[in-house]
């Protein structure tokens, strides 16, 4: 086995990839739809939609990769959604802490949340949504 196969083999290691991927894809929708709608629609609207874009964008990463899941698989979506939703509840309270109280912009106060909701949804996606 070599190097990259040790590595590769270690599932937080898988789950960081994907949480990369996945945290880009979500920040993507997010300054997409902010940029092209912010005129038109609240800052606090954006994360339902890229919450559900980013989810089912990453779920089959997660489920063949990361855990390498055989259990249903519309059952284990919904799970993994619950997940998402906390990571989007978790948005809910921080951006307008960090937009209207601390006075970040919008872009930038997502991205510092983007960074920190990960270390818990590695747990909950553990212990629960791909539980052996």
């Amino acid at each position: 086995m070599t190097t990259v196969d040790r590595f590769l083999a270690d599932r937080r290691v898988r789950y960081v990839a994907v949480g990369g991927f996945s945290s880009a894809v979500y920040y993507a929708l997010f300054a997409a739809l902010y940029l092209t709608t912010r005129h038109h629609l609240h800052y606090l609207a954006i994360p339902v939609l890229a919450n559900l874009g980013c989810a089912i964008a990453t779920y089959p990463l997660q489920r063949r990769w990361v855990f390498v899941s055989k259990g249903p698989v519309l059952s284990g979506f919904l799970k993994f959604y619950v997940i998402c939703l906390w990571a989007m509840l978790f948005t809910y309270a921080g951006l307008p802490l960090l937009v209207e109280l601390a006075g970040v912009p919008v872009l930038l106060a997502q991205a510092v949340l983007i960074v920190t909701a990960p270390l818990v949804n590695y747990q909950l996606s553990k212990s629960w949504a791909f539980r052996r």
